[in-house]
């Protein structure tokens, strides 16, 4: 299934042509595991915690670059420099000099910059084809666990006895790497019948949000064809199974972005009946309750962080919660953040065991100001750098996505999604058209060589 399927030849490399191979999906495969915390060896990314298996996806980051030859460029040199300034600065600040910090997020850049400057366009056709047999699983994994009924699925799984007790945030559910199964419990307490879909990742929002992203690429940057149709229908449905209020929220902005491409006059037209139908939307039960509950959880946060004091294991407050508590720390330290003292945190101080699940709130929390507005900037040129690249209208659709993934994931600081972000920063000059084919990849024996 993963056998060469591209063949390119490009200037500036080899005179040979390089090829797509299956180490190169299962690079990207790799990163998507460990996006969607698929098991508890693939969650931390330092080099410290997870010494074995955060080396695992560094290694397989260098073989790539040496298998493509890449060359590091002065964005990434200057990238490197003024995280080392930011370093230098946050460890006069606190006076601790942790050089694992740095290392750690200069091991990141450099898994995204091998992904970003090997593969190219290909980073998003090969991205696209990986999740939609991570949703192919999904669904038929899901459709088992229904017909199966009650927690016959999730009991089957606990006779297994290498699988993971690891999502946390679905009643203990068991993960499986390919399929995450919560107990009935979790959809009868929160009135998500059927049951919803996790796909590989530790919840349901996470598989829905990297599913928005896939279908953004379906719908965006190649042109369509049958295999492309069907690539986008599976991936819908599984992103509907999962009954995420982030990834309906994601999937109805990319869909508005789409139609009013294709058919501007008609969007306009139609805006208010669109308007309608959002409504409706929110109104579902299982979106309209989940809002209102995430509302609710706020004002009982000072009782939660308190409740948490002397735990072993550490609480995970949803996300309006996480938002505060680490914008609280924000606010402490409004220019650098912590830059990774988690001595420094609120929480910490007073004994508190909180794991916060916001991207934009420990984003603001860890990296201050500083760190806040490089993600913004760079997010805003990556999404007109696709909306000219790719020739479509909309230059803030992948701004808006990328904000919403943040609010309420902290995926956002991962290789993977990272690389999204800062594919127009790595590569200013943009994409060779010999890369950027606007057709289908093929699956098979079959190449695709660019005209």
């Amino acid at each position: 299934m993963m056998k060469d399927v591209a063949e390119f030849k490009f200037k500036g490399v080899s005179s040979d042509p390089v090829k797509l191979s299956f180490f190169e999906y299962f690079y990207i495969f790799t990163l998507i595991i460990y996006t969607g915390h698929a098991n508890k060896y693939v969650v931390s990314t330092s080099i410290l915690d997870n010494p074995i298996w955060f080396s695992l996806v560094i290694i397989l980051g260098g073989i790539l670059a040496l298998k493509w030859r890449i060359v590091f460029n002065k964005q990434f040199y200057l990238l490197i420099f003024g995280y080392l300034i930011y370093f230098v600065a946050i460890s006069i600040k606190f006076h601790e000099f942790r050089p694992t910090f740095f290392l750690n997020n200069a091991f990141l850049f450099f898994i995204s910059y091998s992904a970003v400057k090997a593969l190219k366009a290909d980073f998003f056709r090969i991205y696209e084809f990986t999740m939609f047999y991570l949703a192919i699983i999904g669904l038929i994994m899901w459709v088992v666990q229904i017909i199966l009924g009650g927690d016959n699925l999730y009991n089957y799984f606990g006779q297994i006895s290498s699988i993971e007790d690891f999502s946390y945030v679905s009643g203990n559910g068991l993960n499986a790497i390919l399929y995450s199964v919560q107990p009935t419990a979790m959809s009868v307490q929160f009135d998500f019948l059927p049951p919803r879909n996790c796909g590989f990742a530790w919840e349901p929002g996470g598989f829905a949000v990297m599913l928005s992203v896939a279908v953004f690429i379906n719908l965006f940057f190649f042109k369509g064809s049958k295999g492309s149709k069907l690539r986008f229908w599976i991936l819908l449905i599984a992103l509907i199974t999962s009954q995420s209020t982030t990834g309906y929220v994601i999937l109805l902005v990319i869909l508005m972005f789409y139609f009013y491409n294709k058919q501007k006059k008609l969007i306009i037209v139609l805006w208010p009946l669109i308007l309608i139908v959002l409504l409706l939307v929110f109104s579902l039960p299982f979106m309209s309750q989940k809002i209102v509950s995430l509302f609710d959880e706020t004002e009982n946060m000072e009782i939660m962080v308190e409740g948490s004091i002397g735990r072993e294991e550490s609480i995970n407050p949803q996300r309006f919660v996480s938002f505060l508590i680490s914008f609280r720390d924000f606010m402490e330290n409004p220019v650098l953040g912590l830059g990774g003292i988690n001595e420094e945190r609120w929480t910490y101080k007073i004994g508190a065991n909180v794991s916060t699940i916001t991207g934009i709130g420990n984003l603001l929390a860890t990296y201050g100001i500083v760190g806040f507005l490089f993600f913004v900037i760079y997010s805003f040129r990556a999404s007109a750098f696709y909306s000219k690249q790719f020739s479509y209208t909309g230059k803030t659709l992948f701004f808006i996505i990328i904000i919403f993934i943040s609010i309420s994931y902290g995926i956002i600081l991962l290789p993977l999604i990272m690389s999204f972000w800062l594919f127009g920063y790595f590569t200013p000059s943009g994409i060779p058209e010999n890369r950027i084919e606007k057709r289908d990849l093929v699956i098979g024996s079959e190449k695709l060589i660019p005209k």
